[in-house]
C-alpha cells in the first residue's frame, strides 16, 4: 500500500485517542425514570378526540342524506336526450333539420 495512505489511516484512528466518555446531566436517569414511572399520557389535540370524530362524521352521514333525498325528488324534471340536442342546438344556431344526400 501507498505509504501516504497508511499516515492517513493512523492519523484518522488515533484522533479518538483522546476522546473521553460522554458525560449525561446530573440526575438525568433520576429525572427520566420518575417520567418514566408517572406514565403521564400527552394531552391530544382536541380534534382528534372520539366524540368530535364521530360528530363529523354523522353531521357528513346526514349531509349526504340529505343531497341523496332531495335530488331524488326531482323526477319530474326529467330532459330527454332530443330535448338536450335541440337546446345545443338553439344555442349554437345550428338548423337540425338538415339532411345530407351522398352523391354516388
Amino acid at each position: 500500500m501507498n505509504p501516504e495512505k497508511n499516515k492517513r489511516i493512523e492519523e484518522i484512528l488515533s484522533s479518538l485517542d483522546g476522546a473521553e466518555r460522554a458525560q449525561a446531566p446530573s440526575f438525568f436517569y433520576t429525572r427520566l425514570k420518575a417520567r418514566m414511572e408517572a406514565g403521564v399520557p400527552q394531552p391530544r389535540p382536541f380534534i382528534l378526540r372520539p366524540v368530535y370524530i364521530i360528530a363529523s362524521l354523522l353531521v357528513i352521514l346526514m349531509l349526504n342524506m340529505l343531497v341523496l333525498l332531495g335530488s331524488s325528488g326531482s323526477a319530474d324534471e326529467t330532459i330527454t336526450e332530443q330535448e338536450v340536442e335541440q337546446s345545443i342546438a338553439a344555442e349554437y344556431s345550428i338548423n337540425t333539420n338538415l339532411t345530407y344526400e351522398m352523391n354516388q
